[in-house]
């Protein structure tokens, strides 16, 4: 046993874990919920990367359409009336349909890693609004982390979108349809996104060529990014501690940060027992919520009313209809620029909550635009129809409706 300890100790010193296991943390961090949830999107990510890896490893993205009966995709159907009767599905989705439906624990990966992209994002919001709260970018060095966790925060959502997008089924080609045709509206102030990002995929409307880019964005473009950014975010964190406590008595904000204590044993235990949490509820969503794998799209079908995109992007969607494109198309655009801007404009007073109630305005005014679109959006059927402004760089016998399938205008 005693070469067991030598090497557990060798990895301790070589690894630096020792001097990680007695960071000292403030107490007050420990018992206050609103400094959890980043723990949470972390973890999340992680879980999401080591599911992510093997669904990989069973995905295949194409847009080659195959009729295939419906007695193969429900071999367990023996009271299906037509056996004969074929639907046209893409590679894509067949492979998530094997994966999911036909590969021995598929379904419980695919859900497991589902569920775990909610909670990423649901994490991620709360510990967005949870930092707006405690007003964490006025401490010294807390703009920086601001500016990475925004940023985190917006590849958090894409992230989940595109992966939305590969099984390509009609809410994941809705997805696709209006992301591809939202870069567009940017050559009108003068960004030329639109012919960058039509430049780089080679076409405005969905491809091979395409769901093999977002595949590849998906599984290493933006995950390398984000895991960048968060290991700079915890070094930002290690080197200059957590957020101070929302109090306006600036000894008894002092006493509270000076009362730390190491990591190890009581943050720590706190983070195991996280995980587990988070594993076991994943696993109770798994099997009391379980996600169906949606209706299959074939290139050149429309995508029929009703259908709507995935919830992280619903409340955009909601506005959309609603309003005129070309304004909606500024709102997320603004309310990302603004939320980076913070930390110029609220340099004045301390952080507590008295001191800056307008900025708590702020925050539940971006959680009320949020979440009203969302349930909107869900609630409702908003019957107006979308159309692009102009055609921008599109193929001479084809044009793209904002939503919908490539139409022949020959």
């Amino acid at each position: 046993m005693r070469w067991l300890v030598q090497l557990w100790e060798l990895i301790l010193e070589r690894f630096h874990l020792k001097e990680f296991l007695e960071h000292p943390v403030p107490r007050y961090s420990n018992i206050n919920p609103l400094y959890w949830f980043g723990d949470v999107a972390a973890v999340s990510f992680f879980l999401l990367a080591l599911t992510g890896f093997f669904l990989a490893l069973l995905y295949t993205p194409g847009m080659a359409v195959e009729q295939v009966p419906t007695s193969a995709l429900m071999p367990w159907d023996a009271l299906h009336p037509k056996e004969t009767e074929a639907v046209q599905a893409t590679q894509s989705y067949l492979s998530v349909y094997t994966i999911t439906y036909l590969t021995p624990f598929g379904f419980i990966l695919r859900q497991f890693h589902l569920w775990a992209a909610y909670m990423m994002i649901m994490a991620a919001f709360v510990h967005f609004f949870a930092k707006f709260v405690l007003g964490s970018y006025k401490r010294r060095g807390g703009g920086a982390l601001w500016f990475l966790g925004v940023l985190l925060g917006f590849l958090t959502v894409n992230q989940a979108v595109l992966g939305y997008i590969l099984p390509l089924h009609l809410d994941g080609i809705l997805a696709l349809l209006i992301g591809l045709n939202l870069f567009r509206y940017f050559d009108y102030i003068g960004i030329p996104v639109g012919g960058l990002i039509i430049a780089l995929l080679g076409s405005n409307y969905p491809t091979d060529a395409v769901i093999k880019m977002v595949y590849v964005a998906h599984i290493l473009v933006v995950p390398a990014i984000i895991l960048i950014l968060l290991g700079l975010k915890i070094q930002g964190i290690l080197y200059g501690g957590v957020s101070p406590p929302p109090v306006r008595d600036k000894e008894l904000a002092k006493k509270m940060v000076d009362d730390k204590e190491p990591f190890y044993p009581h943050r720590f235990a706190l983070m195991t027992g996280q995980v587990f949490l988070q594993i076991s509820l994943l696993l109770l969503l798994v099997a009391f919520f379980p996600q169906p794998l949606l209706e299959p799209w074939a290139p050149g079908e429309s995508v029929p009313a009703g259908v709507r995109p995935p919830w992280p992007v619903m409340w955009y969607y909601t506005y959309v209809k609603m309003i005129d494109p070309f304004i909606s198309v500024g709102i997320p655009i603004i309310m990302v620029l603004f939320a980076l801007v913070v930390p110029l404009l609220d340099r004045r007073g301390g952080n507590s909550i008295s001191e800056r109630w307008l900025w708590i305005l702020i925050a539940i005014i971006y959680m009320a635009i949020i979440g009203y679109g969302s349930v909107l959006g869900f609630i409702i059927d908003i019957p107006k129809q979308i159309t692009p402004f102009t055609r921008i760089a599109v193929p001479p016998d084809s044009a793209v409706p904002y939503i919908g399938a490539p139409t022949s205008i020959g």
